[in-house]
């Protein structure tokens, strides 16, 4: 989807010629609808069709820039709900008339202003790392910077070393990094990291995250660091890992899926709008014009937020709401009520049937997407809660299996190969006793963002228990398997750790099964158990595959 500022302002305005051409049609039959109304009995079938049409005039005209339209069709919401406790009173149907031939007036003039390309909210969802992770490395120590280079390329990061301040001139010149580490005191200052950061024209902008390190962990050196742009501080000597965090998130590296958003909203243009203003902010936007349908897209579009307007025909927002809490498994999907309901008495008794909050139409664009973001994303954090590791971020064990049992049945269904690898650190103990369980901790993490970087998006990765990982590769041979884990181990045991001036590697073994001919969760995962059984009885720092398979 081409994201210029004339394809933004093409959409807006074909949304806006095609709601300009329609308003006549809408008017014309709010205006017959009133005229039935109040020249017989009140109907109340008759009654919601107009009081609906109004209400959605009002949330949806100043959306499209009719603002004094909008101003106009809210008066005369107000009026219709005065009227139905009161259709004798015949200076309410006066004012109600005159409110309704306003409209069409109103409507005559045109849009109060013409929507332009640049109040399109601009994306906000997490961006994906660009420049390859190039990582420049200011520090005189040749040794030092050696080995920061060597730890980040195992994650995957390119590398430059600059030991002065004239490799590290020429090389920003040549191609601004992606980040810079930087060593706050240098012997041939000055300058030193901080002055070289401020005086550099490229970097000085503020755009290339600066991490510091130092053998100092004072205050006034700090904050040196944080008036010279840093955005992270290490001391020396430097935790790999915490490096590695920081770049990570920094540098935007870790992949962020786009919010996914569900529209229910019977004026379709309106919706179409809001999915339009969502989509250009990054996120993945379903339009449903029908509630009937919501237990049919509900499973398959999974949505983290559902955006629902209050008053639609043949089944209210609310009603809506209440069917979908009816499923377990959706009761905690935020849902927000559209409405130009204003009255809170009316917004509470809304949320407290199902919805967890209120947005008032019409609805500035920028107001829209910062409300949805902010939602979508305590929903995923919650939910991630339920489904993910707190150490690592990696799938529980609970969900891996759950993901595991239903890719294998997929797999053997559609006569499809898929392999399971299960992966234990070795001597963990020992790490344990002898550094401490922080520092064990770091030596899960720093497999789990290994497994993370180095995996297929595709695969499915998480924490089994303790120090114990699972790896579900779909559409892989054993074989293939075996190479790619080799590989991980391969690299993984190659990472320092350092506690108090000692530093040590860590490694792993694996055992894999495959489908074929595993055909069940129960025996696969038995399977691959026996062969990481096997890999630590041989000596650990390996990977077997299982070899009794003719016994299934």
């Amino acid at each position: 989807m081409s994201n210029t500022p004339l394809d933004k302002n093409a959409k807006l305005q074909a949304l806006l010629q095609s709601y300009i051409a329609q308003l006549p049609e809408k008017l014309a039959q709010i205006q017959a609808g009133w005229d039935s109304l109040r020249h017989n009995d009140v109907d109340n079938h008759h009654y919601d069709e107009v009081y609906r049409s109004v209400h959605s005039l009002a949330g949806s005209a100043g959306t499209f820039s009719f603002l004094k339209l909008s101003k106009c069709a809210r008066e005369a919401e107000q009026q219709l709900k005065q009227w139905r406790s009161h259709p004798n009173d015949a200076v309410l149907v006066s004012t109600i008339s005159h409110s309704l031939q306003q409209l069409q007036v109103i409507a005559s003039q045109g849009p109060d202003k013409p929507p332009a390309s640049n109040e399109w909210p601009a994306p906000i969802a997490p961006k994906e790392h660009n420049d390859d992770g190039l990582i420049y490395i200011l520090e005189d120590d040749k040794h030092l910077a050696e080995e920061i280079s060597q730890q980040l390329q195992h994650f995957k990061y390119r590398t430059v070393v600059c030991n002065n301040l004239k490799q590290a001139t020429e090389a920003v010149y040549h191609q601004r990094p992606s980040a810079m580490v930087v060593d706050v005191h240098l012997q041939e200052g000055p300058p030193d990291g901080p002055q070289f950061v401020m005086q550099s024209d490229l970097i000085r902008e503020g755009t290339t995250p600066i991490v510091y390190m130092s053998h100092h962990n004072d205050w006034e050196t700090r904050l040196r660091a944080v008036r010279a742009r840093g955005q992270a501080y290490l001391t020396k000597p430097i935790d790999f890992t915490a490096l590695i965090e920081h770049l990570d998130q920094l540098t935007g590296r870790q992949h962020h899926d786009p919010y996914r958003i569900l529209i229910v909203e019977d004026t379709e243009l309106l919706a179409e709008h809001y999915a339009s203003v969502l989509r250009n902010a990054g996120m993945q936007a379903r339009v449903l014009t029908d509630p009937s349908e919501l237990l049919n897209i509900l499973p398959e579009f999974k949505p983290e937020l559902i955006l629902m307007d209050l008053y639609m025909p043949n089944c209210s927002g609310v009603e809506a709401a209440q069917v979908i809490r009816h499923e377990p498994s959706y009761d905690n999907i935020p849902i927000v009520y559209l409405s130009t309901e204003n009255v809170l008495d009316r917004q509470l008794s809304a949320m407290g049937r199902g919805g967890d909050d209120f947005l008032q139409k019409p609805i500035n664009d920028h107001h829209l997407v910062a409300a949805v973001s902010i939602r979508a994303q305590r929903f995923r954090a919650l939910s991630s809660l339920m489904i993910r590791d707190s150490l690592t971020g990696l799938l529980n064990h609970i969900t891996l299996k759950q993901n595991l049992d239903s890719v294998l049945a997929q797999a053997v269904r559609n006569n499809r190969t898929l392999s399971f690898a299960m992966l234990d650190i070795d001597h963990f103990k020992s790490i344990n006793d002898t550094y401490g369980h922080p520092i064990g901790d770091k030596v899960i993490k720093s497999l789990a963002r290994l497994l993370t970087d180095r995996l297929r998006k595709s695969d499915m990765i998480g924490r089994y228990g303790g120090e114990e990982f699972a790896v579900v590769l779909p559409d892989t041979e054993p074989n293939m398997a075996l190479n790619v884990i080799n590989q991980l181990r391969e690299d993984f045991s190659h990472i320092l750790y350092s506690c108090n001036a000692t530093e040590f590697n860590s490694t792993f073994s694996a055992g894999i099964a495959g489908s074929p001919p595993f055909t069940d969760l129960d025996n696969m995962v038995r399977a691959a158990d026996e062969a990481l059984y096997s890999a630590k009885h041989l000596g650990r720092n390996r990977v077997e595959l299982h070899k009794d398979e003719t016994k299934v």
